[in-house]
C-alpha cells in the first residue's frame, strides 16, 4: 500500500455457467493488529490485577491467621513479677493456638502461685525475726555495760552486736522489698518538691559525709513537683546518698543534683570514688549482689540498698540508671514522672 502497511488479499475463483469468476478481496491489517494488540493489553492488565489481588488477599488473610499470635506476643512482653495476675487471650480457634495459649496461661499461673509463696516467706520470716533480733541486741548491751563484765566479754559482746545490727538491716531490707513487691508498701500518694526532699536528706547526711571529709554539694530547682509516698523516695535519696559516701575515699565528692527534664523529674547522685567494673555494672540492682564481697562486708552492705531504691522507683513508675568507671566514680540517675499540672504539694 502507499502508507506502507501491509494488505491482505484474498482471491476466490468460483465457475460459473458463463465462465471462470476471479474474485478479490482485501483488507489493511491494522485492525487485526488493533484487536490482537487490545486481547494482550486486557491479558496483561488482567493478569498483573490477578496477582496483586493474590498478594493483597495473601496478606489480609495472614495478617487475620497471625493477629491472634500478635496478642499473645504483646501480652507476654508486657507480664513481669508484679503482674502476673494477668493472663494471656486464649483464640476461640479449637487449634494447636489455642492449646498453646492455655499451656502458657497454666505455666504463668504456676509462677504467680511460686513467687507469692516466696514473697509470704520473706515477709513472714522477716517480721518473725525482728523480735529475737531485738532481744539479742538487747542482752548483749546489757552485758556490754555491765561494770563487772570483764574487758574479753566486753569485747565480743561489742562484736556481736555489730553482726547483729548488720542482721537486722538485712531484715528491714528484706522486709521492705517484701511489702514493694506486694504493692502494700506505699504508704499515701502526695505531690511533693522532690527537690527540696533531695536538698534536706543531704543535709541531714553532711555528718556522715564530713566524718571522711567528703564534700558534698547539692544543686536543685525549685518546684519539681512529683507524685508518690514522701517517705519511700526519701528513702530513695538516702540509699544512693549512703552508697556513694560508703564507697568515697576521705576527701572525695559528691553532688546531688535534682531538674525537670521533658516532663520528668531527675535526681542525680554523682561521685568520685571506686566505681564499678564494667562487669558489675549490669547487676549492681540485683538482690544481695556485691561488686566486692568482701569491701561490702567490710563497709557493711548487704546488697539490698540498691534493690530497693529500684523496686521504689518501679513502684513510681519511674526507673534508676547507673553509670561508672572503675576509679573514677559513679553516676546513679533516679527519672520519676512530673506531677499532673493540678497537683499541688503537700504541706
Amino acid at each position: 500500500m502507499p502508507d506502507g502497511k501491509a494488505l491482505f488479499v484474498v482471491i476466490v475463483r468460483k465457475s460459473s455457467p458463463g465462465g471462470q469468476v476471479v474474485i478479490e478481496e482485501g483488507f489493511s491489517e491494522g485492525p487485526i493488529k488493533a484487536t490482537l494488540h487490545g486481547w494482550l493489553t486486557a491479558l496483561v492488565l488482567g493478569l498483573v490485577l490477578l496477582i496483586l489481588g493474590a498478594v493483597l488477599g495473601g496478606f489480609l488473610l495472614v495478617q487475620r491467621a497471625l493477629k491472634p499470635v500478635d496478642q499473645i506476643i504483646g501480652s507476654a512482653e508486657r507480664l513481669s513479677s508484679r503482674n502476673l495476675s494477668e493472663r494471656l487471650p486464649v483464640p476461640g480457634t479449637g487449634d494447636e493456638l489455642e492449646r498453646l495459649s492455655i499451656a502458657l496461661n497454666n505455666m504463668i499461673r504456676r509462677l504467680e502461685d511460686a513467687f507469692q509463696q516466696t514473697r509470704r516467706f520473706l515477709a513472714d520470716a522477716s517480721h518473725e525475726l525482728r523480735t529475737p533480733l531485738t532481744m539479742m541486741r538487747a542482752e548483749l548491751e546489757a552485758i556490754r555495760d555491765k561494770k563487772s563484765t570483764p574487758a574479753d566479754v566486753r569485747e565480743v559482746a561489742e562484736s556481736g552486736l555489730e553482726e547483729v545490727e548488720r542482721l537486722r538491716k538485712i531484715v528491714e531490707g528484706l522486709f521492705a522489698l517484701s511489702r514493694l513487691d506486694a504493692g502494700e508498701a506505699l504508704e499515701r500518694f502526695v505531690a511533693f518538691d522532690l527537690g527540696e526532699v533531695a536538698a534536706s536528706t543531704a543535709e541531714q547526711m553532711c555528718l556522715l559525709a564530713q566524718d571522711k571529709e567528703i564534700s558534698l554539694e547539692c544543686a536543685v530547682e525549685e518546684k519539681v513537683i512529683v507524685e508518690g509516698d514522701r517517705a519511700r523516695l526519701k528513702q530513695v535519696t538516702v540509699n544512693l546518698l549512703d552508697n556513694a559516701i560508703k564507697y568515697t575515699a576521705h576527701g572525695g565528692r559528691i553532688n546531688v543534683r535534682v531538674a525537670a527534664r521533658d516532663h520528668t523529674a531527675v535526681l542525680e547522685v554523682v561521685d568520685n570514688g571506686i566505681g564499678i567494673s564494667p562487669e558489675a555494672v549490669p547487676h549492681v540492682f540485683e538482690r544481695f549482689f556485691r561488686a566486692d564481697k568482701a569491701r561490702s562486708r567490710e563497709l557493711g552492705g548487704a546488697g539490698l540498698g540498691l534493690s530497693i531504691v529500684k523496686s521504689i522507683c518501679t513502684a513510681h513508675g519511674g526507673r534508676v540508671d547507673v553509670e561508672s568507671k572503675e576509679g573514677e566514680g559513679s553516676r546513679f540517675t533516679v527519672e520519676l514522672p512530673l506531677a499532673s499540672n493540678g497537683s499541688r504539694p503537700a504541706a
